[in-house]
């Protein structure tokens, strides 16, 4: 028969062997919850909102203006613009040009006004060939030009022009370079 005194210690040691088993549960849970995701670096404080994979349509009367596709999005609430990076602008033009693909490293979208000034390595290119570019365009969606001050280098089939700053209405297909013009005609390398 066994003694009341070991009962007790076997009973103490399975009571000493549960606390030591739930006092290491506990540990590991903390751990682990310690360990957790990666944590998530704070914006600055007149960000807003920041998204990533952006895609906008500005459309007037039913009709497709522009489509806005960026890597990275940031909402600057107190300025009014929504800062952008990795930057594919597709313009409607329609016609011979047919749509302008703008691309650039980073952009600015000016809610107020619905304008886009693209900044860095700026290419555009349509449909038919005709493509330019600059280090930095806006497009100005009240008259739908693009217009920069910088040095710009465009070509259009047979044509190359280069010079300092430029104003391209979009809807009539309109292009003037304004200072510093230079142009060449290239015949007979005109595209089918």
């Amino acid at each position: 028969m066994i003694k009341l005194s070991k009962i007790r210690q076997l009973l103490a040691l399975v009571i000493i062997l549960a606390v030591l088993a739930l006092a290491a549960a506990i540990a590991l849970k903390a751990y682990r919850g310690m360990r957790g995701g990666p944590v998530l670096p704070s914006l600055p404080k007149n960000i807003e909102v920041s998204l990533q994979k952006i895609h906008f349509t500005e459309s007037k009367g039913g009709e497709k203006k522009w489509d806005l596709l960026a890597d990275k999005a940031e909402y600057d609430k107190s300025g009014e613009v929504v800062r952008l990076t990795g930057i594919r602008l597709e313009v409607a033009a329609a016609g011979k040009t047919g749509d302008i693909v703008l691309t650039s490293e980073r952009a600015a979208y000016y809610t107020r006004t619905r304008d886009v000034e693209l900044f860095g390595n700026v290419v555009a290119k349509s449909a038919s060939g005709m493509e330019f570019t600059t280090g930095r365009v806006a497009y100005v969606a009240a008259s739908s030009m693009l217009r920069t001050a910088d040095r710009v280098r465009f070509s259009d089939g047979n044509l190359a022009v280069v010079g300092i700053g430029m104003e391209f209405m979009v809807n009539r297909k309109q292009l003037k370079i304004l200072r510093q013009v230079a142009a060449s005609y290239t015949p007979g390398t005109a595209r089918p």
